[in-house]
């Protein structure tokens, strides 16, 4: 018995998209098995069907014999009962016959006043005329009203043509895979066979958004991440109401086994070197050696010349380490007092044991382990994770974003006021929020809502749980924030014999008035002090003077009702101390005032202009 099926009539159950461009789509359909074999031809299945990917299963009692994945012309398919072509077509068609229908309301219409037109008084009773105006009346508008419904109907098939002709421009892919099984049955049987199978042309991205919410203008301590996931297929097939799963593997269908672990052995560097690279002193190496090589046919030398010259090291060694009796490069003193023979038998041996296969590690000549710069390599175990999209999803074959929800996370966040007076003098609400979800946050944006209003967009890395991540919440329009800074410079002369030196000392003066009813628990003032790679130039530190002597990570007390100052954390490398950038800390009680003062100075040569300048050049200010 053959059944033909169009995958179409039957939706998608469940789809799982890979990273690697790649989903698994599993679709089922009822069977009614008879006794014998069956052959199922199904019809309809994307054009990116990986043909050595589809799985059988469902089958019952009954016995799979073959399964075979191929091509089909895109005709057929086109012609499926339900495909766009088809429903326009069908649309077209009925459009015809209206119009058909119109044309002859229209002609009877025509024949009815030509009619009237021929009829006279001379031959007809003027009671005849009464009644056969009614009668013409009445025919002419039965047919008014049948032109009119007709061309309602024409408009409707008119406006279902443009919805279907933009779904066909919006499709992205075709529909020429098939699928033919071959199921044997020893009994009739009802079976939901089920088919699985890999496509392409999919992928889906994290994005997120973080809500949050002010009580009296105080943020909330409560916020709500909404883990979404941004899908786009053109796959050819549409994915309604399926149960979506997203995998953070790649799934890229290459065939993976167990590394299988070769020799390893450890032998001294075969040195070579090119005559070419050789000391121009005379007195070096072999007579042979400090000939100039003799050229053959294209330029290669011939192979006695060869074979001796290319036996000095190159450079001296391996990134210009120099080798016993040898110096690098620029000032070399060429081969040194090594006999060539030497040489030439450990060639010979690296090419006798060529023919195995093992890893070869080679060993600085005279250096020992603590002598070695350590170098490490380090390994991670590849890992994916599954996110369960919540309910059914209904995702296109469009090419187009597709936004579906993951879960709602509620997190406990900590809101900190953090201002850079130096370059705006604004006061930032800044929020700290920890992961305490099981679930694992992918890189991805970030749109941060407060109180329903979009502030601001961030973007976070790969957070696991327990790991926290930081958003800014937009400005405080109430507090105050104020940056005085001031300079005055002094000349110092030791005599006609000794250099003048001027001395600028810097003072900052920063103000935050806090205008809530509510106290600021964690305020946090950033500024930097200037740094000078000259020699001849000095920045001393005077004020906080606690703050030259700290250490990275020590918050040290000022002694101004709690004020503290550190040096920022350091991130890769950069920031802290080596970049002169700190922070001052500070709770500020309702209608209070912190001020926090930095002085510094500048000793330099009077005849130095210096000027004050940004690593990214923002900025560039001149030093009194």
């Amino acid at each position: 018995m053959s059944i033909r099926i169009l995958a179409s009539d039957f939706p998608v159950k469940s789809a799982t998209i890979y990273k690697s461009s790649k989903a698994e789509v599993v679709r089922t359909f009822p069977l009614e098995l008879k006794v014998g074999q069956n052959t199922v031809e199904i019809r309809g299945l994307p054009s990116t069907i990986d043909t050595h990917s589809v799985r059988v299963s469902g089958l019952g009692d009954a016995r799979l014999f073959d399964v075979v994945c191929k091509f089909g012309n895109s005709k057929s398919t086109a012609d499926a009962p339900d495909s766009l072509a088809e429903t326009i077509r069908i649309l077209k068609a009925k459009k015809s016959v209206l119009e058909s229908e119109k044309g002859v309301r229209l002609h009877e219409a025509d024949i009815l006043v030509q009619y009237t037109k021929s009829i006279t008084g001379e031959f007809v009773a003027p009671v005849q005329m009464a009644q056969f105006l009614q009668s013409f009346v009445e025919l002419g508008r039965k047919n008014t009203e049948a032109v009119s419904s007709i061309d309602e109907k024409i408009i409707e098939i008119d406006r279902s043509l443009e919805i279907e002709a933009d779904k066909s421009s919006l499709r992205k892919g075709t529909l020429t895979g098939e699928v033919h099984v071959v199921v044997g049955a020893t009994a009739p049987e009802s079976i939901q066979m089920q088919i699985t199978y890999i496509v392409d042309h999919t992928s889906w991205e994290p994005t997120y958004e973080l809500h949050a919410t002010t009580e009296n203008g105080k943020p909330s301590a409560k916020v709500y991440l909404h883990y979404r996931a941004r899908i786009t297929q053109s796959t050819g097939e549409d994915w309604k109401d399926a149960a979506i799963t997203l995998n953070t593997s790649s799934n890229d269908l290459s065939r993976k086994t167990i590394p299988k672990l070769q020799q390893i052995k450890i032998r001294p560097q075969p040195t070579w070197r090119s005559a070419a690279f050789n000391s121009n002193d005379p007195n070096n190496g072999s007579s042979s050696l400090n000939k100039k090589p003799t050229l053959g046919p294209f330029g290669q030398m011939p192979q006695q010349q060869y074979q001796a010259s290319s036996l000095a090291p190159v450079f001296g060694g391996r990134f210009g380490q120099a080798t016993a009796g040898s110096t690098s490069l620029f000032g070399g003193t060429g081969l040194g007092t090594q006999p060539p023979q030497s040489q030439v038998e450990a060639v010979q041996l690296s090419s006798h044991e060529s023919e195995e296969i093992f890893e070869e590690i080679v060993l600085p000549d005279g250096s020992t382990t603590s002598e070695a710069e350590v170098s490490t390599s380090v390994t991670e175990t590849p890992f994916a994770i599954s996110y369960s999209v919540e309910g059914k999803s209904t995702i296109p074959s469009d090419g187009i974003e597709h936004q579906v929800a993951v879960a709602v996370l509620p997190f406990q966040s900590c809101t900190s006021y953090v201002t850079v007076p130096r370059i705006d003098p604004r006061l930032f609400l800044q929020c700290q929020v920890k992961n305490t979800s099981e679930y694992r946050l992918l890189p991805g944006p970030v749109r941060v809502i407060l109180d329903n209003t979009y502030v601001s967009r961030t973007y976070i890395h790969d957070i696991v749980t327990g790991d926290t991540f930081d958003c800014t919440l937009g400005d405080d329009a109430t507090a105050k924030v104020t940056y005085a800074r001031t300079f005055k410079t002094a000349r110092s002369s030791g005599g006609a014999f000794a250099e003048t030196i001027n001395t600028t000392t810097y003072t900052t003066k920063i103000t935050v008035h806090n205008k809530h009813a509510f106290a600021i628990e964690d305020l946090v003032v950033k500024d930097v002090i200037p740094m000078c790679d000259d020699g001849r130039v000095k920045v001393v530190l005077r004020k906080p003077e606690v703050l030259a002597s700290a250490k990275e990570g020590e918050i040290l007390d000022v002694g101004t009702q709690g004020l503290k100052v550190r040096w920022e954390a350091t991130v890769d490398g950069k920031g802290g101390e080596k970049e002169g950038k700190f922070e001052w800390k500070w709770r500020v009680d309702t209608g209070a005032q912190a001020t926090m003062e930095t002085q510094w100075e500048v000793k330099g040569p009077s005849d130095i202009t210096l000027v004050e300048a940004s690593a990214s050049g923002g900025f560039t200010q001149n030093v009194a």
